[in-house]
């Protein structure tokens, strides 16, 4: 059980956010090493990363450069800050996964709002796809989420729908490829409930990993580094199984 307090999700939680951040550096430049020499090994194939709200391809450096320590190739997604995808970027997007696919099916990890963007694109185009990640994506609803989808139809009016509840319901429906979403009690800006993939969908495709880490740090946070190592691991397992 995690000592560490739960965090209501929203402006008073970025206050934690700001506390977690700089800690979870501090442990990244002390573990990373021997965190690389424990994990599974890749098996060199493409994995793209997509960044969460507000953020770009920079963010997610450290966690594509742990993830090439391991034997994997990488990429980011090309498409600048994340303000919210609109239909043009769907399809540089898409764009951008078939070409990367063109020697074989890709892992997509997605941080965030970066998640409800990789569960799409695997959803229209599963040939594509192998499996994918989730890091603090909203998937369950959108609780906690409603100051966030307010400065989302702000900063970009044009973007697609998945912040409505339409797209909210949409986005919930399993996928058809292994699937890990990994969630945090103690997550800042989106509720840790939500980010979990609905019990009735769990199973062999479907599973919930629990970190202790802040929204804002999970893309440098050890131990969510180690939950995505060993989740590319059982997902290879499991397709080939």
């Amino acid at each position: 059980m995690s000592l560490l307090p739960s965090w209501r999700p929203g402006p008073v939680g970025l206050l934690w956010e700001l506390v977690g951040m700089p800690v979870a550096f501090a442990k990244l430049a002390a573990g990373l090493d021997h965190l690389a020499r424990e994990s599974p090994r890749g098996d060199g194939h493409m994995v793209l990363v997509l960044p969460g709200f507000t953020a770009t391809d920079h963010t997610t450096l450290p966690m594509r450069h742990f993830l090439e320590e391991l034997g994997y190739r990488t990429s980011g997604w090309n498409l600048g800050w994340n303000l919210g995808i609109t239909a043009g970027d769907e399809e540089k997007l898409e764009a951008h996964i078939a070409e990367l696919a063109a020697d074989g099916p890709i892992t997509l990890v997605g941080w965030s709002l970066g998640g409800v963007y990789a569960r799409e694109a695997a959803r229209r185009h599963p040939e594509h796809v192998r499996d994918v990640v989730t890091m603090g994506t909203p998937i369950r609803g959108r609780e906690g989420t409603e100051w966030i989808v307010r400065w989302f139809r702000l900063l970009n009016p044009e973007a697609a729908d998945d912040l409505t509840p339409e797209g909210a319901e949409r986005h919930a429906q399993p996928l058809t490829m292994p699937m890990t979403a990994i969630w945090s009690p103690i997550d800042g800006v989106v509720s840790g409930p939500a980010c979990r993939v609905r019990e009735e969908d769990e199973g062999p495709w479907a599973q919930n990993v629990r970190v202790d880490s802040a929204h804002l740090a999970m893309g440098f946070n050890l131990d969510v580094l180690r939950a995505l190592a060993q989740a590319l691991a059982e997902h290879r397992a499991a397709a080939a199984a």
